[in-house]
C-alpha cells in the first residue's frame, strides 16, 4: 500500500505556522534559526502576532543563538543594557503594538521598563527582576500601562505608594509575583492594602512568615490562586490549610518537607543542602589540616 503524499512544512495555513513560531522561543526567533527555514517560516516568524510573548530571561541562551548566526548586537564592545534594549527594539518593531508579555533578564534597568510603556502600552504582563528602578520612573511607567493585569516585581517595588499606583492607573490589574527573600504581616498588609482586587499571587522561595500568609488568605477575598512554594522556613499550619481551602490553586510544597533542605545539627545553620556538608563541617576540616598530624602524646 502505498504510503500518503508528504506535504511540505512551508505549506501549513499562515495563522498555524504564526501559532507554531510563538512558541519556538525568543531566542530562536532573534537568531532566525528556524524562520531560515522557508520563505513561509521567515514571514511566520515577522507576525505580529508571533512576538505577543517575548521571553528574555536566559540571556546566556538568547546571546549564543544571535553569536551563532553572526549577529552583531551580541559583540564584546557592546554592553549587556545596550544588547538587550536593542533586542527590545527589534521586538517592540515586530509586535507592533501587540506585545502582550515580556519577561526580562535579571540586568534589566527602568530605561528597559520605559522603552516598553513608550513602545508597547497595551503591555498586559511584564516581569523586572531587578531593583534597579527609583519610584518615580516605576510610576512613569505605569502611568503608560493602562492596560495591565500583572507583574512580577523585586521586593523593593513593595511599598504602598508604588502598588496604590498601580490599583489606580490599571484597572484591570489581577496578578502579582514578588521576588523577595523574607514576607512579613507587614509586606503582605501593604499588597492586601493596595491591590485588595488581587486573583493571583506569587511569591516563590520565600522566607514568609505563618501571620503573613494568613494576612493574605483573611484580606484578599477574591484570591482564587496562590503559590509560596519553595519557602526556607516551614510556616503551614492547619489553620492555614483550612483558610486556603477554598482557593482553586494553592501550592505551598516546602523545600523542608520536599527534602531539600535541612538544618545543621553542628552549628544550626538554616537551608543546608542535605546532599553537601555544612560550611562548619568544611571549616573544621580545613584547620585540621592547616594544623597538621595529631602528635601522639
Amino acid at each position: 500500500m502505498a504510503s500518503p503524499p508528504v506535504r511540505p512544512w512551508g505549506e501549513l495555513q499562515h495563522d498555524l505556522l504564526v501559532a507554531i513560531m510563538s512558541r519556538v522561543g525568543t531566542p530562536d526567533l532573534l537568531s532566525g534559526g528556524a524562520p531560515r527555514a522557508c520563505s513561509a517560516w521567515w514571514a511566520a516568524a515577522r507576525d505580529p502576532f508571533a512576538w505577543r510573548r517575548v521571553d528574555l530571561r536566559d540571556w546566556t541562551a538568547l546571546t549564543s543563538a544571535r553569536r551563532a548566526a553572526g549577529t552583531r548586537a551580541t559583540s564584546t564592545s557592546v554592553s549587556v543594557q545596550d544588547a538587550l534594549a536593542g533586542v527590545l527594539e527589534v521586538a517592540a518593531t515586530r509586535a507592533d503594538g501587540r506585545m502582550e508579555a515580556v519577561l526580562l533578564p535579571e540586568f534589566a534597568d527602568e530605561d528597559h521598563i520605559l522603552f516598553l510603556a513608550e513602545r508597547s502600552p497595551n503591555l498586559q504582563y511584564f516581569s523586572f527582576p531587578t531593583t534597579c528602578m527609583t519610584y518615580d520612573q516605576f510610576c512613569k511607567a505605569i502611568g503608560k500601562l493602562q492596560s495591565l493585569k500583572g507583574m512580577a516585581v523585586d521586593e523593593s517595588l513593595i511599598n504602598y505608594a508604588a502598588l496604590h499606583h498601580v490599583h489606580q492607573c490599571c484597572p484591570d490589574f489581577l496578578e502579582l509575583k514578588v521576588f523577595a527573600l523574607y514576607v512579613d504581616e507587614y509586606m503582605a498588609s501593604i499588597i492586601c492594602d493596595s491591590l485588595p482586587r488581587l486573583k493571583k499571587l506569587e511569591i516563590p522561595n520565600s522566607d514568609m512568615s505563618c501571620a503573613a500568609i494568613i494576612k493574605f488568605l483573611d484580606c484578599l477575598e477574591e484570591l482564587e490562586y496562590m503559590d509560596i512554594s519553595g519557602y526556607e522556613t516551614s510556616a503551614i499550619s492547619s489553620t492555614v490549610l483550612h483558610k486556603a481551602s477554598w482557593l482553586k490553586v494553592f501550592i505551598w510544597n516546602s523545600k523542608f518537607e520536599l527534602g531539600e533542605f535541612k538544618d545543621c545539627s553542628n552549628c544550626g545553620e538554616h537551608s543546608i543542602n542535605p546532599l553537601e556538608p555544612c560550611k562548619c563541617i568544611m571549616d573544621h576540616k580545613v584547620m585540621d589540616w592547616l594544623a597538621g598530624p595529631s602528635q601522639a602524646s
